[in-house]
Protein backbone atom coordinates (compact mmCIF):
# COMPACT_ATOMS: atom_id res chain seq x y z
CA UNK A 1 0.00 0.00 0.00
CA UNK A 2 1.21 3.35 -1.30
CA UNK A 3 1.49 5.99 1.89
CA UNK A 4 0.14 9.48 2.09
CA UNK A 5 3.37 11.04 0.99
CA UNK A 6 4.55 8.80 -1.90
CA UNK A 7 0.72 9.65 -3.32
CA UNK A 8 1.31 13.47 -2.74
CA UNK A 9 4.54 12.72 -4.87
CA UNK A 10 2.61 10.98 -7.64
CA UNK A 11 0.36 14.05 -7.96
CA UNK A 12 3.20 15.82 -8.13
CA UNK A 13 4.67 13.86 -10.45
CA UNK A 14 1.32 13.42 -12.88
CA UNK A 15 1.00 17.56 -13.06
CA UNK A 16 4.80 18.63 -13.58
CA UNK A 17 5.08 16.09 -15.97
CA UNK A 18 2.15 16.50 -17.73
CA UNK A 19 2.04 19.14 -20.18
CA UNK A 20 -1.43 19.28 -21.17
CA UNK A 21 -2.86 19.71 -17.62
CA UNK A 22 -0.09 22.65 -17.25
CA UNK A 23 -1.17 24.33 -20.31
CA UNK A 24 -4.44 24.18 -19.63
CA UNK A 25 -3.53 26.12 -16.00
CA UNK A 26 -1.50 28.37 -18.12
CA UNK A 27 -4.43 29.35 -20.28
CA UNK A 28 -6.27 30.20 -17.70
CA UNK A 29 -3.55 32.41 -15.81
CA UNK A 30 -3.03 34.41 -19.00
CA UNK A 31 -6.18 36.47 -18.61
CA UNK A 32 -6.37 36.27 -14.98
CA UNK A 33 -4.88 40.19 -14.55
CA UNK A 34 -6.98 41.88 -17.46
CA UNK A 35 -11.01 42.72 -17.40
CA UNK A 36 -13.30 41.74 -20.14
CA UNK A 37 -14.28 45.26 -21.56
CA UNK A 38 -16.41 45.80 -24.87
CA UNK A 39 -15.64 41.53 -25.57
CA UNK A 40 -12.06 42.35 -25.42
CA UNK A 41 -9.23 41.75 -23.20
CA UNK A 42 -8.30 45.37 -21.15
CA UNK A 43 -5.50 46.45 -18.74
CA UNK A 44 -7.13 46.83 -15.48
CA UNK A 45 -5.85 49.82 -12.75
CA UNK A 46 -2.93 48.11 -11.13
CA UNK A 47 -3.78 45.60 -8.49
CA UNK A 48 -1.81 43.08 -7.52
CA UNK A 49 -4.29 42.33 -4.99
CA UNK A 50 -6.91 41.87 -7.83
CA UNK A 51 -4.58 39.41 -10.20
CA UNK A 52 -3.99 37.35 -6.57
CA UNK A 53 -7.79 37.02 -6.28
CA UNK A 54 -8.72 35.79 -9.50
CA UNK A 55 -6.20 33.27 -9.42
CA UNK A 56 -7.37 32.20 -6.20
CA UNK A 57 -10.60 31.62 -7.83
CA UNK A 58 -9.36 29.61 -11.00
CA UNK A 59 -7.35 27.57 -8.60
CA UNK A 60 -10.07 26.57 -6.31
CA UNK A 61 -12.80 26.13 -9.10
CA UNK A 62 -10.20 24.06 -11.17
CA UNK A 63 -9.41 22.07 -7.42
CA UNK A 64 -13.52 21.50 -6.36
CA UNK A 65 -13.99 20.39 -9.86
CA UNK A 66 -11.18 17.96 -10.12
CA UNK A 67 -11.41 16.61 -7.11
CA UNK A 68 -15.32 15.95 -7.31
CA UNK A 69 -15.29 13.35 -10.05
CA UNK A 70 -11.91 12.23 -8.65
CA UNK A 71 -13.49 10.98 -5.74
CA UNK A 72 -16.36 9.25 -7.38
CA UNK A 73 -14.74 7.57 -10.24
CA UNK A 74 -11.91 6.26 -7.44
CA UNK A 75 -14.93 4.79 -5.55
CA UNK A 76 -16.48 3.84 -8.42
CA UNK A 77 -19.77 5.88 -8.96
CA UNK A 78 -18.79 6.80 -12.42
CA UNK A 79 -16.53 5.00 -15.13
CA UNK A 80 -15.67 6.97 -18.47
CA UNK A 81 -13.26 5.43 -20.56
CA UNK A 82 -10.37 6.90 -21.17
CA UNK A 83 -9.94 7.82 -24.46
CA UNK A 84 -12.90 10.38 -24.42
CA UNK A 85 -11.68 11.84 -20.98
CA UNK A 86 -8.03 12.30 -22.79
CA UNK A 87 -9.90 13.91 -26.09
CA UNK A 88 -12.60 15.90 -23.69
CA UNK A 89 -9.00 17.54 -21.91
CA UNK A 90 -7.29 18.60 -25.08
CA UNK A 91 -10.97 20.39 -26.13
CA UNK A 92 -10.86 22.06 -22.71
CA UNK A 93 -7.27 23.29 -23.55
CA UNK A 94 -8.86 24.47 -26.77
CA UNK A 95 -11.60 26.38 -24.92
CA UNK A 96 -9.17 27.94 -22.16
CA UNK A 97 -7.09 29.25 -25.57
CA UNK A 98 -10.29 31.06 -26.98
CA UNK A 99 -10.74 32.46 -24.00
CA UNK A 100 -7.61 33.83 -23.56
CA UNK A 101 -7.49 35.13 -26.92
CA UNK A 102 -11.21 36.90 -26.86
CA UNK A 103 -13.03 36.54 -23.82
CA UNK A 104 -15.82 34.15 -23.45
CA UNK A 105 -18.15 35.40 -20.94
CA UNK A 106 -17.71 37.40 -18.22
CA UNK A 107 -15.29 35.28 -15.61
CA UNK A 108 -15.29 32.48 -18.08
CA UNK A 109 -11.77 31.37 -16.91
CA UNK A 110 -13.97 30.56 -13.39
CA UNK A 111 -16.14 28.41 -15.29
CA UNK A 112 -13.88 26.86 -17.53
CA UNK A 113 -11.58 25.53 -14.92
CA UNK A 114 -14.56 24.75 -12.68
CA UNK A 115 -16.73 22.81 -15.65
CA UNK A 116 -13.40 20.97 -16.99
CA UNK A 117 -12.02 20.65 -14.15
CA UNK A 118 -14.18 17.80 -13.74
CA UNK A 119 -12.86 15.84 -16.89
CA UNK A 120 -9.50 16.51 -15.53
CA UNK A 121 -10.39 14.55 -12.83
CA UNK A 122 -11.42 11.62 -14.81
CA UNK A 123 -8.04 11.83 -15.74
CA UNK A 124 -6.80 11.62 -12.82
CA UNK A 125 -8.78 8.69 -11.48
CA UNK A 126 -7.68 6.86 -14.15
CA UNK A 127 -3.99 7.14 -12.52
CA UNK A 128 -5.40 5.90 -8.83
CA UNK A 129 -6.96 3.33 -10.46
CA UNK A 130 -4.14 1.81 -12.16
CA UNK A 131 -2.37 1.60 -8.58
CA UNK A 132 -5.27 -1.32 -7.20
CA UNK A 133 -6.21 0.03 -3.86
CA UNK A 134 -8.00 -1.17 -1.45
CA UNK A 135 -11.48 0.47 -0.07
CA UNK A 136 -9.78 1.19 3.14
CA UNK A 137 -6.40 2.85 1.39
CA UNK A 138 -8.56 5.07 -1.00
CA UNK A 139 -9.11 8.33 1.56
CA UNK A 140 -5.58 8.01 2.38
CA UNK A 141 -4.54 8.02 -1.18
CA UNK A 142 -7.12 10.42 -2.75
CA UNK A 143 -5.92 13.31 -0.04
CA UNK A 144 -2.25 12.59 -0.85
CA UNK A 145 -3.09 12.98 -4.40
CA UNK A 146 -4.92 16.02 -4.63
CA UNK A 147 -2.48 17.51 -2.32
CA UNK A 148 0.44 16.46 -4.82
CA UNK A 149 -1.53 18.27 -7.36
CA UNK A 150 -2.63 21.42 -5.76
CA UNK A 151 0.90 22.13 -4.28
CA UNK A 152 2.31 21.56 -8.42
CA UNK A 153 -0.70 24.05 -9.30
CA UNK A 154 1.01 26.65 -6.30
CA UNK A 155 4.10 26.41 -7.82
CA UNK A 156 3.21 27.23 -11.17
CA UNK A 157 1.11 30.08 -9.88
CA UNK A 158 4.15 31.33 -7.88
CA UNK A 159 6.28 30.91 -11.07
CA UNK A 160 4.34 32.72 -13.51
CA UNK A 161 1.86 34.76 -11.92
CA UNK A 162 4.15 37.83 -10.79
CA UNK A 163 5.72 37.89 -14.22
CA UNK A 164 2.36 38.03 -15.83
CA UNK A 165 1.13 40.49 -13.36
CA UNK A 166 3.83 42.98 -14.67
CA UNK A 167 4.13 42.58 -18.10
CA UNK A 168 -0.24 42.56 -18.10
CA UNK A 169 0.84 46.68 -17.33
CA UNK A 170 2.93 47.24 -20.61
CA UNK A 171 2.14 47.19 -24.40
CA UNK A 172 4.05 44.02 -24.62
CA UNK A 173 1.18 41.81 -23.20
CA UNK A 174 -1.45 41.83 -26.06
CA UNK A 175 1.29 40.29 -28.40
CA UNK A 176 2.43 37.74 -25.82
CA UNK A 177 -0.93 36.62 -24.76
CA UNK A 178 -2.20 36.60 -28.25
CA UNK A 179 0.97 34.07 -29.25
CA UNK A 180 0.82 31.97 -25.87
CA UNK A 181 -2.67 31.65 -26.64
CA UNK A 182 -2.26 30.73 -30.30
CA UNK A 183 0.27 28.08 -29.35
CA UNK A 184 -1.97 26.55 -27.06
CA UNK A 185 -4.77 26.22 -29.22
CA UNK A 186 -2.04 25.01 -31.73
CA UNK A 187 -0.97 22.10 -29.35
CA UNK A 188 -4.19 21.50 -28.10
CA UNK A 189 -5.92 20.72 -31.45
CA UNK A 190 -2.70 18.46 -32.43
CA UNK A 191 -3.42 16.60 -29.14
CA UNK A 192 -7.12 16.32 -30.10
CA UNK A 193 -6.48 14.72 -33.27
CA UNK A 194 -3.92 12.67 -32.38
CA UNK A 195 -6.09 11.15 -29.08
CA UNK A 196 -9.08 10.53 -31.52
CA UNK A 197 -6.71 8.54 -33.60
CA UNK A 198 -7.26 10.91 -36.98
CA UNK A 199 -3.20 11.71 -36.99
CA UNK A 200 -1.09 8.75 -35.87
CA UNK A 201 1.79 11.07 -33.92
CA UNK A 202 2.13 14.52 -32.73
CA UNK A 203 4.44 16.60 -34.63
CA UNK A 204 4.91 19.23 -31.68
CA UNK A 205 5.94 16.51 -29.13
CA UNK A 206 9.86 17.27 -28.97
CA UNK A 207 9.30 20.85 -28.39
CA UNK A 208 6.36 20.44 -25.62
CA UNK A 209 8.67 17.75 -23.89
CA UNK A 210 11.75 20.19 -23.62
CA UNK A 211 9.07 22.77 -22.69
CA UNK A 212 7.65 20.53 -19.74
CA UNK A 213 11.61 19.23 -18.85
CA UNK A 214 12.49 23.25 -18.45
CA UNK A 215 9.98 24.78 -16.50
CA UNK A 216 12.65 27.20 -14.14
CA UNK A 217 14.19 28.24 -17.80
CA UNK A 218 10.39 28.85 -19.03
CA UNK A 219 9.67 31.07 -15.60
CA UNK A 220 12.94 32.83 -15.94
CA UNK A 221 13.15 33.70 -19.65
CA UNK A 222 9.06 35.11 -18.89
CA UNK A 223 10.41 37.06 -16.27
CA UNK A 224 13.45 38.51 -18.20
CA UNK A 225 10.49 39.61 -20.44
CA UNK A 226 8.71 41.16 -17.61
CA UNK A 227 11.49 43.28 -16.77
CA UNK A 228 12.71 44.37 -20.17
CA UNK A 229 9.00 45.01 -20.98
CA UNK A 230 8.52 46.90 -17.60
CA UNK A 231 11.82 49.11 -18.27
CA UNK A 232 11.49 49.61 -21.94
CA UNK A 233 7.67 49.66 -23.39
CA UNK A 234 4.41 52.62 -22.55
CA UNK A 235 2.11 51.10 -19.81
CA UNK A 236 -0.99 50.44 -21.47
CA UNK A 237 -4.39 52.48 -20.91
CA UNK A 238 -6.63 51.00 -18.83
CA UNK A 239 -10.16 49.77 -18.33
CA UNK A 240 -12.22 52.59 -16.99
CA UNK A 241 -14.62 51.00 -14.02
CA UNK A 242 -17.87 51.71 -15.85
CA UNK A 243 -16.65 49.81 -19.17
CA UNK A 244 -14.48 46.96 -16.78
CA UNK A 245 -17.55 44.05 -17.43
CA UNK A 246 -17.81 41.82 -20.05
CA UNK A 247 -20.38 42.34 -23.25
Amino acid sequence: MRGFATTAGLGIEHIGEGADHLLFLLMLLIPAPLVAAGGRWRAAAPSARRGIVRVVHVVTAFAVGHSLTLALAAAGVIDVPARPVETLITFSIAVSAVHALRPLVARGEVFIASGFGLVHGLAFASLIGDLGLGRGSLVTTLLGFNLGIELTQLLVVALMMPSLLVLARTSVYPAFRIGVALVGLLFSVSWMLERATLTSADPFEGIQTWLVGHPLLVAASVAALAVVARRTAPRTPRATPEHSGAH
